[in-house]
């Protein structure tokens, strides 16, 4: 069975009629209008997005890719205070240089 790829999002209505205008005027439907913007906003920001990846990954003392991965499976989920304290007295978080992913 193929996986459902769709993803709905609620829009606001002052948003839901910029949508359907600007789909009208460029000859498209909503949706696929909606994916080409939000395909170019992603494309925008996709350094910034993995930046904080690099430090999310850091703080919690694994690799960019291991949790790109979590994130892709459903296993990340926010770190606690407590979990941070082991990372840190375990010397699994490398806090000899500087803080990763946090440069503008």
């Amino acid at each position: 069975m193929a996986e459902d790829n769709r993803l709905r999002i609620g829009l606001g209505e002052i948003y839901r009629d910029l949508l359907r205008n600007d789909a009208f005027q460029r000859g498209s439907t909503e949706t696929q209008q909606a994916d080409s913007l939000l395909g170019a906003k992603l494309m925008e920001r996709e350094k910034r997005i993995m930046q904080r990846n690099q430090y999310l990954a850091w703080k919690r003392g694994i690799t960019s890719a291991q949790l790109w991965m979590d994130v892709l499976t459903g296993g990340a989920k926010p770190i606690t205070s407590e979990e941070l304290a082991e990372l840190r007295s375990k010397g699994l978080i490398d806090e000899t240089g500087d803080v990763p992913g946090l440069d503008s």
